[in-house]
């Protein structure tokens, strides 16, 4: 299992997390690395090859970031059939927005929405337009390596 942390590229003491059951960007807890470590699951290409990926809790293996009214929740499907739940959760991987040729960072474009980003807001994470104010930063997160 690949398990990673995202580093927030602008508020480097900050990281992607879930507490209660939403999409957050907080300092690390001591005892709560888990609530930070998400298993990037791969979801293969798309038509034109770009890479497919979701991010799966690794202590609640069953549940995923996806977004809904476009903020960022921790859900599990529905179903084996909840198409909107898959659309939801999966996101293009892309090069960081705030600098594309850095090889560390990675931003996440949704799929259904294709023009929005994974993005924190008063450190809240939600998805929004690739034109609002500050997104480059706001959107680019650094892969670290978490816990397995």
């Amino acid at each position: 299992m690949d398990v990673f942390q995202f580093q927030s590229f602008n508020f480097p003491d900050r990281y992607i997390r879930h507490q209660n059951f939403q999409g957050e960007l907080t300092r690390e807890v001591v005892g709560q690395q888990q609530d930070f470590s998400f298993e990037l699951v791969d979801r293969g290409r798309d038509q034109h090859g770009a890479r497919l990926g979701s991010l799966r809790s690794v202590n609640f293996p069953t549940l995923y970031l996806r977004h809904r009214d476009f903020r960022l929740r921790l859900e599990g499907p529905s179903g084996p059939g909840d198409q909107l739940f898959r659309e939801d959760s999966t996101f293009y991987i892309e090069p960081g927005l705030a600098n594309p040729a850095d090889p560390g960072g990675i931003s996440f474009r949704s799929v259904n929405y294709q023009d929005r980003y994974i993005r924190h807001r008063d450190f809240h994470l939600w998805v929004e337009p690739r034109d609002s104010a500050n997104l480059a930063p706001d959107a680019t997160f650094v892969k670290l390596v978490g816990l397995d």
